[in-house]
């Protein structure tokens, strides 16, 4: 029995829990910072906010997203192995976009915060 396609996957569950443990770092580091109730979750064309979510979902959004595609995406390796390769690889981008996502929404939250500080 060929254990490799198993430690690619277990290989990918540790920089899913790497990942993971980041996007919760960041969401608990830069959640500190945030002080407003509603944050915008998206911005318009003109720099301004163009939608709020309550705090606790703008800040573990990216969370849950990582989760769960990242699970799916396990889900389909083991269930299709042929096609591991590009499901480790597709796995391996949704991790890292939403880390770069996290820290760019959370930073910008608080640029937004700190220019209009009666939000």
């Amino acid at each position: 029995m060929n254990s490799a396609p198993n430690d690619v996957i277990a290989a990918t569950a540790v920089a899913l829990a790497v990942g993971l443990a980041f996007i919760a770092g960041c969401a608990v580091y830069y959640g500190r910072q945030i002080t407003s109730r509603r944050i915008p979750m998206q911005w318009g064309t003109d720099g301004q906010p163009a939608w709020f979510a309550p705090r606790l979902i703008g800040l573990w959004f990216s969370f849950g997203v990582t989760a769960g595609l990242s699970a799916f995406l396990l889900v389909l390796a083991l269930h299709d192995p042929q096609k591991l390769t590009a499901l480790i690889v597709a796995t391996v981008s949704v991790i890292g976009t939403n880390m770069w996502v996290q820290v760019h929404h959370l930073k910008r939250v608080i640029r937004w915060q700190s220019e209009a500080p009666a939000n």
